[in-house]
C-alpha cells in the first residue's frame, strides 16, 4: 500500500520554490475552492488547474494515482450514500437512486478527490520544517493569547509526517500475518473483524513505539516546550511568490464565479 500523502520529494521546480507560506494558505484556498465546484465545466476546469500544478512541481501523475489509491473506498462510500439518500427523480435501473443522487454524488466524489490532490501537492513539495515555520507564521496572533503556537503546529507536522509510516506498517503487518497463515479477506463481517485483531495488535504497538523513539530523539536534541529556538533561514517572500499568490487567487475565484 503506498501512500503519497504526508511524503516530501526534494526538487527545484518552481512549486518547491514558492514560499511555503504561500503554499498552505493555496492549499487552505484551494479546497475550499473545490468544495464551491458545483458545475461540470467548473470540476474540469479545476481538474485542468491541479493537472497543471503537477506538472509545474515535476510529479509523476502515476505516483499521485498511487497515493489517491487508497482513499478510492472514501470517494465511492461518499457518492454511494449521496445516491440512495438524495430525493429526486428516481432512475428506473436502480432501485431506491434519484438522478440527483447520482449527479451530487459524483460531484461531491470529485471534490473530496481534488481536496486530496492539492494536500498531497503541499506535502510533496514542501518540507516537514518549511511548513511548521509556515503555520508557526499563521499562527503567531495567538501567542498573545498564550496558546502554545510552536508546540501546536510540531503535533500537526509530526501527525502529518506518521501518515504514510502507519500505512507502510499496516501493510508490512499484514503481509506478514498472510505469511503465517491469517485470512483476512474471505468470511463474513464479524470474521473479518475478528481477523483484524492480529493487524492491530501489532500495529498499536509500533505506534507507541515510534512515539517513544520519537520522544527519546526530540529530548537528546534539547527540544523543550516553550524556549525560543534560533532558525537556519527566515522566511522571506519573494517578488515571484507574490506574482504566484495573486494568479493562482484569480484563477480560483473565476473558477468560482463561473
Amino acid at each position: 500500500m503506498r501512500m503519497t500523502l504526508g511524503q516530501y520529494i526534494p526538487g527545484d521546480s518552481p512549486v518547491h520554490t514558492l514560499d511555503p507560506r504561500v503554499k498552505l494558505f493555496l492549499m487552505g484556498f484551494g479546497i475550499g475552492a473545490a468544495f464551491r465546484m458545483d458545475t461540470p465545466l467548473g470540476l474540469a476546469l479545476f481538474f485542468a488547474v491541479c493537472a497543471v500544478s503537477t506538472l509545474a512541481a515535476g510529479l509523476s501523475f502515476r505516483r499521485l494515482v498511487k497515493g489517491l489509491s487508497p482513499f478510492l473506498w472514501l470517494f465511492a462510500m461518499t457518492a454511494v450514500l449521496h445516491v440512495f439518500m438524495t430525493p429526486g427523480q428516481p432512475v428506473p435501473w436502480l432501485p431506491h437512486a434519484t438522478w440527483q443522487g447520482l449527479q451530487n454524488g459524483v460531484q461531491t466524489g470529485l471534490q473530496l478527490m481534488f481536496a486530496i490532490w492539492i494536500s498531497t501537492l503541499m506535502t510533496l513539495t514542501t518540507s516537514p520544517l518549511d511548513m511548521v515555520w509556515a503555520m508557526e507564521w499563521y499562527m503567531k496572533p495567538l501567542k498573545y493569547l498564550k496558546v502554545p503556537v510552536d508546540e501546536i503546529a510540531l503535533l500537526i507536522m509530526l501527525a502529518i509526517r506518521f501518515i504514510p509510516l502507519l500505512f507502510e506498517e499496516a501493510d508490512r503487518i499484514i503481509k506478514a500475518q498472510k505469511a503465517r497463515g491469517v485470512d483476512i479477506e474471505t468470511g463474513g463481517v464479524f470474521k473479518k473483524m475478528r481477523s483484524l485483531v492480529p493487524v492491530l495488535v501489532p500495529l498499536l504497538h509500533s505506534v507507541f513505539r515510534r512515539a517513544d523513539d520519537l520522544a527519546v530523539a526530540l529530548t537528546l536534541r534539547g527540544y523543550s516546550p516553550g524556549i525560543v529556538r534560533s532558525r537556519m533561514k527566515c522566511l522571506k517572500a519573494k517578488k515571484s511568490d507574490i506574482v504566484s499568490l495573486t494568479g493562482a487567487i484569480t484563477v480560483l475565484i473565476v473558477l468560482i464565479l463561473l
